[in-house]
């Protein structure tokens, strides 16, 4: 059972670009990302918690017009490059890119796409693994991953999305049965694109979606 005193809300940076089908976040710390498919969350104004999944990340330099160039060598390579250049830390930025998939307000989670965006520069925080469970209880919001489009094929956000939940829900195998079954759907007439799916997620027997599906 997943630990109900998870109160570790870890703060991955602040929103720097918001909208109501994605949101721009920059890290606190440089190379801190939170991986793809991860649940993230954020306040609102209007005092609601607004629950998103990472779609996309990258590191560059806060300049965009100039890239980022080599300072490592065959003696000074990788962690050692930023010790050695602490000024890395001035002159690039970490961020990712998230999709709304739910809000709660007055204790209920409501899975659809918020009504309001989150604001500027609020606090972008790690989900605890007791709401990450409480959360995907119910798969409605699949649907608005499969539909993505963006940098990163929606197919491997629900890979990544769909394997990182169910490490959190101690490999819970009902759940990701249920999982598969209802990518199956989404996905029922794209056979090509879901087969990799069900194929990725299957951590060694065969989830129930892929019977579905034959």
């Amino acid at each position: 059972m997943v630990d109900s005193s998870d109160s570790n809300r870890q703060r991955y940076g602040e929103v720097i670009e918001t909208s109501s089908a994605r949101i721009w976040v920059e890290c606190d710390q440089l190379n801190d990302l939170p991986p793809l498919g991860a649940l993230v969350q954020v306040g609102s104004d209007a005092g609601d918690t607004i629950f998103a999944v990472v779609a996309f990340s990258e590191t560059t330099g806060i300049d965009a017009t100039r890239r980022a160039v080599r300072r490592g060598s065959n003696d000074v390579r990788d962690a050692d490059v930023y010790r050695q250049h602490p000024e890395l830390s001035r002159v690039l930025r970490s961020t990712f890119e998230a999709i709304p998939i739910a809000f709660e307000r007055d204790g209920r989670i409501i899975y659809v796409v918020p009504p309001v965006p989150p604001p500027l520069h609020y606090s972008v925080e790690r989900v605890a693994a007791v709401q990450v469970v409480r959360l995907t209880d119910r798969f409605d919001y699949l649907a608005t991953l499969a539909r993505y489009q963006g940098e990163i094929a929606s197919e491997q956000i629900m890979i990544s999305h769909v394997r990182a939940i169910y490490d959190t829900r101690d490999h819970d195998r009902q759940w990701l049965d249920t999982a598969a079954a209802e990518i199956s759907r989404l996905y029922a007439s794209e056979y090509d694109r879901l087969l990799p799916i069900l194929e990725a997620i299957d951590p060694g027997e065969e989830p129930a979606g892929l019977r579905i599906v034959r």
